[in-house]
């Protein structure tokens, strides 16, 4: 494949991190969000678990689809009298899960301390087999894109990942990717190469677009107020991250903008993360659908992903929840490829990150060394390119991007950095790896990214097997 972009073709370098606030009872959230001059920072501090009013309930034997309808059911009094006992409130039920569980809503949110308590007690009934906190999860970023020639990170030989060559062999079609983030905004160069997708925001208030869950995956921004996710804080302008996302995956190749890195292939936008982040229940149903799974209530996708992009994460312990709709994603086929986190922290405490079955991704610099917020250690499996803009801002990574602050207004590219900008890279070279064999499972998927990992040209002490070299893992699944 030569000469697939002519000289002078516009690319602008994205780089961008997003986690997600994953945690059990026991453990807090940690969410830190990075991006351009058009938009605010976010770094709130490690948040209370009990920051929800909702509870994710899975019974040891699956219970018929009407049963759960109504607390006054026999099923749901442990739940009830859990929450009467300890804080006296109401419980209101939700809906049934993807994975089997149950989301229930308390009245009102309770304390951390109330919380453990309220879930002890429903452990304490012989029937049920799991309860965790439906905890709002965060994305992290930084800024976007433009031309080819500034999207180093795909072609320089000291951090990229050698790209030119493996599109030499396949640019990743036949293949779609998932990615389960923001949503989109229709930017003229990714639209033509954007599926169907499906909002799973159950909360109008989190989806900012008036209502729940709908067919409508478009990202109407998820900007905040003062005060309004996490006390203390100030508020933050849209970040688009799902658009910055999915354009270093496939944003459309020969015209005047940036070109994805797997620009052949196609993206499912699957909307989990809004207003002050999103759930785990929401995230969980997003993964299951996104692989081709059964989600009550939502109608069957009819473009399957053989890759699920998560560039979300969150501290805590990999919880049920998270590990159930993973071990049914990959049972479906599909790889999942998680960002490490952005916190230079070691990534036992970043959760989906460090759940099992997932291909994990810390961040390079342009140097090809750990960048300076990439989480490390030894659930790390690879690195990629997540850029630095803190002293030059075309050392991030660029990509598809919108101008609006608040509301959509006008497409643009941007300059991010983050594990969430060095997720897709990989995700990337992993479609480019099911183009070549639509056969190929998710466990040979990350041997063979692992096994052909180019070593590190500087230092990156717990960032896996090495950065992905896109040309060395096509050329070995060719063997």
């Amino acid at each position: 494949m030569k000469n697939i972009m002519p000289s002078g073709y516009l690319i602008k370098k994205l780089a961008l991190a997003s986690t997600v606030a994953l945690a059990a009872a026991v453990n807090t959230v940690n969410a830190v969000v990075m991006d351009d001059t058009s938009q605010a920072s976010f770094s709130p501090q490690l948040v209370n678990s009990a920051e929800t009013d909702r509870l994710i309930v899975k019974y040891k034997h699956n219970t018929p689809q009407n049963l759960m309808s109504a607390l006054s059911d026999s099923s749901m009094q442990s739940v009830s009298n859990a929450v009467l006992d300890v804080v006296g409130g109401k419980v209101n039920y939700i809906r049934k899960m993807s994975t089997g569980a149950h989301v229930v809503k308390l009245g009102n949110k309770v304390s951390d301390s109330e919380l453990k308590a309220i879930m002890k007690k429903m452990m304490a009934d012989p029937n049920i087999e799991m309860v965790e906190p439906d905890i709002r999860m965060y994305p992290m970023l930084t800024p976007n894109d433009a031309r080819y020639n500034e999207q180093w990170h795909y072609f320089e030989t000291t951090g990229g990942l050698n790209l030119p060559t493996a599109w030499d062999t396949t640019t990743g079609t036949g293949v779609v990717v998932g990615v389960i983030d923001t949503g989109y905004r229709p930017h003229a160069d990714l639209v033509g190469n954007l599926l169907p997708g499906y909002d799973f925001i159950s909360s109008a208030q989190t989806a900012q677009d008036g209502n729940g869950r709908d067919p409508d995956a478009r990202d109407e921004g998820d900007w905040t107020n003062d005060n309004e996710c996490v006390p203390g804080r100030p508020g933050t302008n849209s970040s688009w991250h799902g658009t910055h996302v999915a354009g270093t995956i496939a944003a459309v190749a020969n015209n005047r903008g940036v070109v994805g890195a797997a620009f052949g292939s196609r993206v499912v936008p699957i909307r989990a993360l809004g207003r002050c982040g999103g759930s785990l229940s929401d995230i969980a149903d997003a993964m299951i659908w996104g692989a081709g799974g059964n989600v009550p209530g939502v109608p069957a996708n009819p473009n399957p992903a053989q890759v699920l992009n998560l560039s979300l994460g969150g501290g805590g312990a990999c919880g049920s929840t998270i590990q159930s709709a993973i071990n049914t994603a990959r049972s479906l086929g599909a790889t999942v490829v998680v960002a490490a986190g952005n916190e230079s922290q070691n990534v036992s405490n970043a959760t989906p990150a460090n759940c099992n079955g997932v291909i994990t991704v810390a961040a390079t610099d342009r140097s090809g060394g750990r960048a300076f917020y990439s989480n490390f250690g030894n659930r790390v499996d690879v690195a990629a390119p997540g850029g630095e803009t803190n002293s030059v801002r075309a050392n991030g990574v660029l990509s598809t991007l919108n101008t609006g602050r608040r509301n959509p207004r006008n497409d643009s590219l941007a300059f991010y950095q983050g594990t969430s900008m060095a997720t897709p890279h990989v995700a990337a070279a992993a479609a480019l790896l099911y183009s070549v064999n639509p056969s190929i499972t998710p466990n040979q998927v990350e041997n063979i990214l692992e096994s052909t990992a180019r070593s590190f040209p500087r230092r990156c002490r717990g960032c896996g097997a090495g950065i992905v070299d896109a040309a060395a893992a096509v050329d070995a699944v060719n063997r």
